[in-house]
This record gives C-alpha cells, sequence and structure tokens, in this order.
C-alpha cells in the first residue's frame, strides 16, 4: 500500500517535472500574467456608466468619465466653458 503511494508520488512529480522541463519561457509567462484590457468610448450629452468590480478572481475592472469640454471667451474677456460630451474610459486588469 505504501509502496504503491511512493511510485504514485513519484510518476506524479516525474510528469510534473517534464512537463515544467519542456514548456517554453514564453508559455510558461503566458500562463502566470493577466491581460490588460483598456477602452475608450465618446459618449453624447449624457455620461455613459462602465462595469465596476472583478469580473474573475483577482481580475480587476473600474471606470472613469471624463468630460469634453468647449471654451469660448465672451466680451468681457471671461472663459465660458460647457459640456459637450463625456469620455468613459474602461480598464481592466
Amino acid at each position: 500500500m505504501i509502496a504503491s503511494r511512493i511510485i504514485t508520488c513519484s510518476l506524479a512529480a516525474g510528469l510534473a517535472g517534464t512537463a515544467l522541463t519542456f514548456a517554453s519561457p514564453a508559455d510558461a509567462q503566458r500562463r502566470w500574467v493577466k491581460p490588460y484590457y483598456s477602452h475608450e468610448y465618446d459618449t453624447g450629452r449624457r455620461p455613459m456608466r462602465g462595469y465596476e468590480g472583478f469580473l474573475f478572481p483577482d481580475y480587476y475592472c473600474s471606470y472613469k468619465r471624463y468630460p469634453r469640454r468647449v471654451c469660448s471667451t465672451d466680451k468681457r474677456g471671461r472663459e465660458r466653458c460647457r459640456v459637450v460630451g463625456w469620455r468613459l474610459e474602461q480598464t481592466c486588469q
């Protein structure tokens, strides 16, 4: 009984070592690196919401909203700005 467990464990360790030996460094790195996703959306007058939270364990998504402004100067020299749209930046890592 103990001998069969020792043989099974040594076989499993040998197979794992063989798999690690023949795996290329690029494959090993690709397996452990989380993909980074970033996308920007331009919207109209109303701001859009993105997704905030965990998609998978250890993979978090968040968003930021930035106003797009158009500024002009009036006759008195004062600068007037108004929001003409929004830019949503969604990132996941």
